[in-house]
């Protein structure tokens, strides 16, 4: 069983992926989480579908939520 806050190991995101989850809690836009880390829209894009389906959300504020909620990111 996992600690509280500490990140769940079922689902376990890539260090990539709470990079973008973090993006994504600021509030950031795909191009411009793009922008920030190098990437292509398209891997972005790619990303925040991985991360949904990690995460089981369906959109932007539920991944984000569970992101906190499973310690993979602090505002």
């Amino acid at each position: 069983m996992d600690e509280p806050g500490a990140p769940h190991t079922q689902g376990s995101l890539t260090e990539r992926e709470v990079e973008v989850l973090d993006l994504l809690a600021k509030g950031l836009a795909n191009k411009q989480i793009a922008a920030a880390l190098g990437l292509s829209e398209h891997t972005v894009k790619f990303h925040v579908s991985s991360i949904y389906g990690k995460l089981n959300a369906a959109n932007r504020t539920q991944a984000v939520r569970e992101g906190l909620r499973s310690g993979w990111i602090v505002l």
